[in-house]
């Protein structure tokens, strides 16, 4: 497998032109490192997915990062695609990180026996199925869009039943996103979110979301209670980005001045990869994308 190769010559004639730098604030505060959708399992290729290939992948962009000066990196989701030994494996390339790696619950993370589904959050390293954390006037809010879904809760639970009604309920409604292998933001979590975006504002903190599913724009892929998240995050101005995965095609939009991206995922193709290295300016992020991750200018907005 060819291992990716970064041209920042490339880039900048991609993404940014010379007179908005001239003009705009240059000064990088800090960068990040992005993935989404690694997916790896030891099966056979399915179609545009090569689950043994992320191994080398994932290997590669964590090469990259090394090289780079990082405050931190993030998976967006689907470290797995199956099986609780998958996680063994994809975690080695993982091990040879220089950099601390937050993960986002992903839908097939929990394609694991009944029995381990409430390990998962611990196998990742997580402290809870989210959270949140702050870095040089940012806080980074960390959302399990899993939370209300047939997948993740154990068959018997409370959490899956609920899930199945709603389910349910949203297909009749014909909901456009109401699938089974998407899912919602509960109840508790939404009122949770509400306090850390109000939270944010009183500190000055701009903040950054990170999600497995999308929730902008309108797509199949989205979480199931979309609007009511949107409205959410509509209340609060100084929420500058959403960053997600689950959809391998990726996508963008722009709501209310805030970008939404959808990385493309790891795990499609045989010899290309896909992840971003982020640049965090005062008034701006840039996804320097690699492989088939385009490159992104995401201005901010004032709040």
């Amino acid at each position: 497998m060819t291992k990716p190769t970064y041209s920042r010559r490339g880039f900048l004639g991609a993404t940014m032109a010379a007179p908005f730098i001239a003009r705009g604030a240059t000064r990088e505060l800090f960068s990040i490192g992005l993935v989404a959708d690694a997916q790896y399992a030891d099966v056979p290729d399915k179609g545009t997915r090569f689950y043994r290939a992320s191994i080398g992948k994932l290997g590669a962009a964590v090469e990259h990062f090394n090289r780079t000066d990082l405050v931190f990196c993030a998976h967006l989701g689907d470290l797995i695609d199956r099986e609780w030994r998958s996680f063994d494996e994809i975690m080695r390339p993982l091990a040879a990180s220089r950099h601390r790696w937050h993960q986002v619950l992903g839908n097939h993370d929990f394609e694991v026996l009944e029995a381990e589904k409430p390990r998962v959050p611990g196998r990742l390293g997580m402290k809870g199925r989210h959270g949140a954390f702050d870095h040089d006037g940012f806080r980074f809010v960390v959302l399990d869009t899993n939370d209300l879904s047939t997948y993740a809760h154990p068959v018997g639970a409370a959490e899956r039943a609920a899930a199945e009604r709603e389910l349910t309920r949203l297909q009749a409604a014909k909901v456009r996103q109401a699938k089974p292998w998407n899912g919602g933001v509960s109840a508790p979590q939404l009122a949770w979110l509400e306090r850390e975006l109000a939270g944010a504002r009183s500190r000055g903190q701009r903040v950054i979301v990170f999600a497995h599913h999308p929730v902008w724009p309108d797509n199949d892929h989205n979480v199931w209670n979309a609007p009511e998240l949107l409205a959410i995050l509509d209340r609060h101005p100084h929420l500058v980005a959403w960053l997600n995965g689950h959809n391998h095609a990726g996508a963008f939009g722009e709501r209310h001045g805030v970008p939404f991206v959808t990385l493309k995922g790891m795990v499609e193709t045989a010899a290309t990869t896909a992840y971003a290295l982020a640049r965090i300016l005062p008034d701006r992020l840039i996804l320097e994308g690699q492989g088939r991750e385009p490159s992104r200018e995401l201005k901010f907005r004032l709040g």
